[in-house]
């Protein structure tokens, strides 16, 4: 998959499920525009994607040596189902969707304005 330019676009909503997962397509839109040098004033390991990628058992470092790797979108989904069990997963969506529901609220605000 092509990296996305974040200097000139934005990554995909938060909210966006990749199989069953929100915030990995955000996530894997960050991390693969920071591997190219497309990252532009994102930040791939934000706060909220930690705290996704540690609910999940997932190391930052794993996660991007699996998009360095060349892994597409169904890759990744294939690679979390088969490590995140049902409970994380739930977990990391929750923390997404409830916990930082008032940043996900700004980014979008934000994102649209501009």
């Amino acid at each position: 998959m092509k990296a996305p330019d974040l200097r000139k676009e934005f990554p995909r909503s938060g909210r966006t499920r990749l199989g069953d997962y929100v915030w990995l397509a955000r996530l894997a839109d960050k991390v693969r525009a920071q591997v190219a040098g497309t990252l532009g004033d994102y930040v791939a390991y934000c706060d909220v994607s930690r705290g996704f990628l540690e609910r999940c058992g997932i190391s930052p470092e794993t996660f991007t040596a699996l998009i360095t790797g060349g892994a597409e979108d169904e890759d990744l989904v294939r690679y979390f189902d088969h490590h995140v069990t049902a409970e994380q997963r739930e977990a990391a969506n929750r923390w997404v969707l409830v916990e930082n529901a008032k940043d996900l609220d700004e980014q979008e605000r934000e994102e649209r304005r501009l």
